[in-house]
C-alpha cells in the first residue's frame, strides 16, 4: 500500500474563452479526503535548493496543490515507517498529507515553487510540530 494519497479536481477550460483556465476546488470533497473540515488555505513558496524540513503533525493535515513548479516530497507513516517518494507538479491532482505522515519538502529544480494548501487547522502551531 502506497503512502502517498491522491484526490483528482477538475480543471475548466472554456473553448469559448482562450486563455483562460479555471483549476475548480470542492472543498466538500477535499474535506470528505481528509476526514476534516478545511479552516486555512494558505500558499507554500520553496526557493530553489531549498527543503521544508522533515516533521509531522498529529492535528493539521492538508491537501497539497502544485501551482507552479516542482516539488520532491519523502513522506513517510509515523507508526509503520513505510517511505515513499513523490513528485508534485502542477496538474489535476492534489496529494492528501493525514497526521502523524513524516513529510518534508524539496525543490531542486533552479525556479521557484509555489504549493497552495487546503488545511484542517492553523499552519505552522508550534505545539503541533513533531520531529
Amino acid at each position: 500500500m502506497s503512502v502517498a494519497r491522491w484526490l483528482e479536481y477538475k480543471i475548466d477550460e472554456d473553448p469559448k474563452k482562450p486563455g483562460r483556465r479555471q483549476e475548480v476546488f470542492d472543498l466538500k470533497a477535499i474535506e470528505k479526503a481528509l476526514g476534516a473540515p478545511i479552516t486555512h488555505v494558505y500558499s507554500n513558496q520553496i526557493q530553489p535548493g531549498a527543503t521544508a524540513g522533515m516533521h509531522y503533525h498529529k492535528v493539521h493535515q492538508v491537501a497539497v496543490w502544485m501551482r507552479e513548479g516542482e516539488l520532491e516530497l519523502t513522506l513517510e507513516d509515523v507508526k509503520t515507517h513505510k517511505r515513499e517518494v513523490v513528485v508534485l507538479r502542477p496538474g489535476n491532482k492534489m496529494l492528501l498529507v493525514p497526521t502523524e505522515t513524516y513529510h518534508a519538502a524539496a525543490n531542486k529544480t533552479d525556479k521557484p515553487a509555489l504549493a497552495i494548501m487546503f488545511a484542517t487547522s492553523v499552519p505552522r502551531d508550534p505545539t503541533d510540530d513533531w520531529h
